[in-house]
């Protein structure tokens, strides 16, 4: 549940003057690793490394991905089961790939991130996943459009 802030701001308006069109068009259910990925899966369940043993670590692809953080470990020889966790047996069970990772923050396929791969994977952890940053765009504009009397089709609802 990662909050984002943007602060977009106009002069002359009020606290909260985007909201009604930011909610406008939420989706009704949270997107999974599922529903993003597709059937390009090969698993169930994947191993994100939690910020201390005191947390979950696995996850299924039918629940929405929790935060995509800047480091992708493998899953440590001696990781115990944590009682959170939705298995217990971790066979069949791996990281997602930085591929997938990408795809779960909607860069393109064919996006490609530059330097090694430490710095990929915190590229992409401190990335804003690209659709939300379209989205809140398309939110501007239509607000924009709107407050100036701009006839044109609302583009945040696509």
């Amino acid at each position: 549940k990662r909050k984002r802030f943007f602060m977009v701001g106009r002069l002359g308006e009020q606290d909260g003057f985007l909201d009604d069109f930011l909610v406008r068009n939420q989706a009704d259910r949270e997107m999974t690793v599922a529903d993003a990925l597709g059937d390009s899966l090969d698993i169930e369940y994947y191993y994100r490394h939690p910020r201390s043993y005191a947390r979950r670590g696995i996850f299924s692809i039918h629940e929405p991905s929790p935060t995509i953080r800047g480091v992708n470990r493998p899953i440590p020889s001696g990781y115990n089961i944590h009682h959170n966790d939705p298995v217990r047996d971790l066979k069949g069970v791996r990281p997602l790939t930085t591929q997938e990772r990408c795809l779960l923050q909607t860069f393109p396929a064919d996006f490609r991130f530059e330097g090694s791969r430490t710095a990929q994977e915190q590229m992409l952890g401190n990335a804003v996943p690209v659709n939300l940053g379209r989205y809140v765009g398309l939110c501007i504009k239509d607000y924009v459009a709107e407050a100036e009397g701009v006839a044109m089709k609302p583009e945040c609802s696509e």
